[in-house]
């Protein structure tokens, strides 16, 4: 029976004060909101992330330089500043052993919102932002910042039926791993999105489903964002973002 449409998330979200209540990190909280989610969700899902952006110049040593090689890599070395926003990797849980290490990604550590055309070359991250209301133009400004009011306001759900097959408006596949989709028998993918009132702070939570499921079943689950940002809003705000 898929746990996706029959799980409870009034009771769900009842859980999520108690398993974050003595966290000292955004971090923490992602990870052991990640474990939660995909505990609950045991035998529908194969791999749960939490994604939430981060100042290039806050970002510990590792990501720092594991985004600036990645934006050196992509041409766009010189867009990047301490201040740009980063949509880091915070927490993560799955079916194998290395997906429950954030430190162990390959290549998901962090992606700068520095370009419109950088993102838009990542079909996913792309279609997530968009779905749920940050559009990019912002990114080409003469100073690509966004005001706090406007992560704030955002909220959403990301959703993409079928990972082998749907395409974006460019024919492209949105889960371009398609290796990972076939290897792992990903079928829905789906997200869950929102900001914080308190700072530019924009969280993503992303979910790699093993059964199709359908979009109402998906939306069922975007109050849990905001459990989990009324249960870290002290963290963001105290900038306590790393373990």
């Amino acid at each position: 029976m898929s746990k996706i449409k029959t799980t409870d998330i009034f009771s769900l979200m009842d859980k999520v004060p108690g398993q974050l209540k003595d966290c000292m990190t955004l971090e923490d909280a992602a990870q052991r909101m990640t474990e939660l989610l995909y505990q609950e969700l045991s035998g529908s899902v194969a791999l749960v992330r939490l994604f939430a952006t981060v100042p290039f110049g806050k970002l510990p040593v590792t990501n720092r330089t594991a985004v600036a090689r990645l934006a050196d890599s992509q041409g766009i070395a010189n867009l990047l500043q301490d201040e740009s926003l980063v949509l880091s990797l915070l927490g993560t849980c799955g079916i194998k052993p290395a997906w429950n290490d954030r430190h162990q990604s390959q290549g998901h550590i962090g992606i700068p919102l520095v370009s419109a055309a950088f993102i838009d070359k990542i079909p996913m991250m792309s279609r997530l932002l968009n779905e749920v209301g940050l559009k990019l133009d912002w990114l080409d400004s003469l100073e690509r910042v966004i005001e706090t009011k406007i992560m704030a306001g955002l909220s959403g759900v990301f959703y993409v039926p079928d990972a082998e097959t749907a395409v974006d408006n460019q024919g492209r596949k949105i889960i371009s791993a398609q290796d990972f989709v076939a290897a792992n028998s990903i079928r829905t993918v789906f997200g869950l999105a929102g900001g914080y009132p308190v700072s530019k702070t924009f969280l993503a939570f992303i979910v790699f489903c093993l059964e199709t499921v359908e979009k109402p079943d998906v939306q069922r689950f975007l109050p849990l964002i905001g459990s989990f940002k009324a249960s870290t809003v002290s963290l963001v705000s105290k900038e306590a973002i790393f373990v």
